[in-house]
């Protein structure tokens, strides 16, 4: 009887029909997990086994070629793969395909070919004749004596060697007269912004008693799985715990994933884990280019390297036996997938942590609500760490009301206190971080006299200005002129609010003009290697303030940092998304983390027009849970995550017309299926309204299982599907 195999297709198929069922030639082991050459249609693609023996009935096409010997895919990763497809609406093909690096899906190779290396080494060894040439010591020259001696005291490379003031040059000519043997080994390059210095490689404090609880508990369920919200103030020793909870999953035989959200701005997490393990690491992130993401990933299927370390991806590694899985930053929204699959890396770490039996440790300062809420209510475990290492106290923060500076006639960036402190923290030698709260698209209608900000009557959330003068509610599509006086107070001062790096670079030059400052924002960093050497001038003190946006606020441990500015706290606050309050508070308690470091201790300066905001005054007391308490309260009832889940539909067309009737359609066939499962918003204009020459429109689906709507009113090709949106302003 011919065996049969399932097979998702890399064929750039649209929809979830990507799995088709072939033959299995005889002679041929294939099983789930192999990677495949076939025939599709015309053309020759590549797929993933995916089950074995599908009932089948007719005549079937043949698998052509076994890629590789082994699966590439171990059973853990398949399963995740299937849970991926039903909980983000995608096909398994999709979600299959995400496993493997893009060279190796991208293509239907004949052979898998082995990891590269970026260079070559070269290695040097004693030969028996050496040895003796070297009692003897005729006919050879100083050099080359010396470079004798290195060998036998155990020198391998060139570096070696010149340490020892041997040279390889003189290790090549004595491997010519048969003393010396030459050959050679593949030496992968770390980037330079992966590496630390001396002092912080060995950098092993002694650990606090919260660290000391939180890794008994992480390490007591290594042999049976478990998940855990690590929830520690900045600075408190995260890292730490990381890494020495990953020492004891790999004495046990298992293999770690950590997860940074960022890699250019993790880079010193990342480079402590290199420092740890050394060769065990694999870097898996898309700064990496296809070749060089291949040499990664094979290391890890060789079982070369058992130390995972990457942006979202990495989860997809092929460890043969994952024991432990860290996302450090839980709360960032780049660990959610922006293409299909539309998946969120935090909640496909924990279905891998069930499937595979390892340990889910979800760390963060200022962790998602939802996040914290699962914790709080017993789906996952609470750990936390409410001290900072070596005792070092949390930097108080000094509020300032932007409403009173402009009317004591201050029109600038800089409040009168924050220029005060900047001259001072200068002054004395200090570092200091002014940091923007901004996104470079969209901003709000604000009245600078009383701080009101024009919301949507009927959503209660702000109004968005859009580039042709018009406000847009982005939940419910209501329009509306914008105002030329405050509704609430009748003040002719009501503006679209927003402020850029450059003039606030400005600003602060002309406050500390003996100063040595930088800017770090995307523009400053598009070059590669960028924002490594703007760390390193402010690591090293060539540089005393740094002025930039998001990419300030994590990732940087800098001791001589004591003054932290914030120049403007409201921007994200007053975005219309149900996570603004959230964000706003998370990045604003990240950037005030990074000051007070050092012995100088430290302080923080926030501006705003909404002093007092709860997320602004929890963040200017490091209370987590008091913004967490407000914040779930107002969740609550809106029926928003984590009381409710969410579905975001976003369609497009060349034509405003084709696409306002393709959402009219669909919006009105999900109402009349709805049930008390969903409700249906819109449709709206997405938050880019237009967007390369396309008009876009978007549907919300609101409720306690509203995907289940689209298994009733299946969506068309034209429309994506975003299961638990990080955000509504896609």
């Amino acid at each position: 009887m011919t065996r049969t195999a399932e097979i998702a297709v890399f064929a750039g198929l649209r929809g979830p029909a990507r799995t088709f069922t072939y033959a299995v030639p005889d002679g041929m082991d294939a099983a789930p997990g192999h990677l495949v050459r076939i025939g599709f249609g015309a053309r020759s693609t590549a797929g993933v086994v995916t089950a074995l023996d599908v009932p089948y009935e007719g005549a079937l096409r043949p698998i052509d070629a076994l890629v590789h010997p082994l699966p590439l895919l171990r059973a853990h990763q398949l399963a995740v793969a299937s849970w991926m497809a039903r909980e983000y609406r995608c096909g398994l093909a999709d979600a299959v395909r995400a496993m493997l690096p893009p060279a190796l899906a991208a293509r239907a190779r004949s052979a898998l070919p082995p990891a590269r290396g970026e260079r070559r080494e070269a290695l040097f060894a004693l030969l028996p004749a050496g040895r003796d040439a070297l009692a003897a010591g005729a006919g050879l020259g100083v050099r080359q004596l010396v470079t004798l001696r290195a060998l036998a005291a155990g020198a391998l490379t060139g570096a070696d060697l010149a340490a020892a003031r041997g040279s390889a040059v003189a290790a090549r000519a004595l491997a010519r007269r048969g003393l010396v043997a030459e050959s050679s080994r593949a030496v992968r390059r770390v980037p330079v912004e992966f590496r630390l210095g001396e002092e912080d490689a060995v950098r092993h404090a002694a650990p606090t008693s919260g660290q000391r609880d939180a890794l008994a508990a992480i390490v007591g369920r290594l042999a049976s799985g478990g998940a855990f919200l690590l929830h520690g103030i900045t600075a408190s020793g995260k890292t730490e715990v990381y890494l020495r909870a990953a020492s004891e999953a790999l004495a046990l035989g298992l293999g770690v994933v950590v997860l940074v959200p960022e890699i250019a701005l993790t880079a010193q997490v990342v480079a402590r884990f290199v420092a740890r393990f050394g060769d065990r690491v694999a870097l898996l992130h898309s700064a990496l280019s296809a070749g060089e993401r291949f040499d990664e990933w094979r290391r890890v299927l060789d079982g070369v390297a058992d130390v995972v370390v990457g942006s979202r991806s990495a989860l997809f590694a092929p460890l043969a036996r994952p024991g432990l899985v860290v996302v450090d930053e839980e709360q960032e929204p780049s660990y959610k997938q922006g293409s299909t699959p539309r998946y969120h890396a935090v909640d496909t770490a924990i279905a891998l942590g069930r499937l595979a039996g390892a340990v889910v440790v979800l760390g963060s300062a200022t962790p998602r609500v939802t996040t914290y809420h699962a914790a709080t209510t017993g789906a996952l475990r609470l750990l936390r760490l409410r001290e900072r290492v070596n005792e070092l106290p949390l930097p108080p923060t000094t509020i300032v009301d932007l409403r009173v500076e402009l009317h004591a006639g201050n029109r600038g960036t800089l409040s009168r206190a924050l220029r005060v402190a900047l001259e001072a923290t200068v002054a004395k030698g200090e570092q200091a971080i002014l940091y923007l709260n901004r996104r470079g698209f969209a901003t709000v209608v604000l009245c600078r006299d009383c701080g009101h900000v024009v919301p949507c009557p009927s959503c209660e959330i702000p109004f968005a200005y859009h580039l042709e003068g018009v406000l847009v509610c982005h939940r419910c599509g209501r329009r509306d002129d914008p105002p030329d006086r405050c509704p609430a107070c009748g003040g002719a001062r009501i503006r679209h609010l927003g402020v850029g790096t450059q003039r606030v670079e400005d600003e602060a030059r002309a406050a500390v003009p003996g100063a040595s400052l930088i800017r770090m924002d995307r523009d400053a960093v598009r070059r590669k290697g960028a924002h490594a050497a703007l760390y390193e001038r402010m690591r090293t003190g060539r540089a005393q303030v740094i002025v930039g946006t998001q990419m300030v606020a994590k990732g940087f441990d800098l001791p001589g940092v004591s003054l932290v500015g914030v120049v403007n706290a409201d921007t994200i606050l007053n975005l219309p998304d149900f996570t603004s309050a959230e964000r706003t508070f998370q990045l604003l308690t990240q950037v005030l983390g990074r000051s007070g470091r050092g012995s100088a201790g430290g302080r923080g300066i926030l501006q705003t027009y909404l002093p007092d905001h709860y997320a602004i005054r929890a963040a200017a007391a490091h209370d987590y849970e008091a913004f967490a308490a407000a914040e779930l309260l107002g969740r609550r009832r809106f029926a928003y995550p984590p009381f409710g889940r969410l579905v975001l539909l976003q369609t497009q067309a060349k034509r405003a017309e084709t696409v306002d009737r393709r959402a009219e359609a669909y919006a009105a066939a999900l109402r009349a299926a709805a049930g008390a499962d969903a409700q249906v918003l819109g449709p709206a204009p997405a938050f880019a309204a237009k967007r390369a020459g396309s008009f876009r429109v978007q549907l919300v689906l609101r409720g306690s299982r509203p995907e289940r709507l689209l298994d009733r009113v299946p969506p068309s090709a034209e429309w994506t599907v975003d299961v638990d949106p990080v955000t509504l302003l896609g």
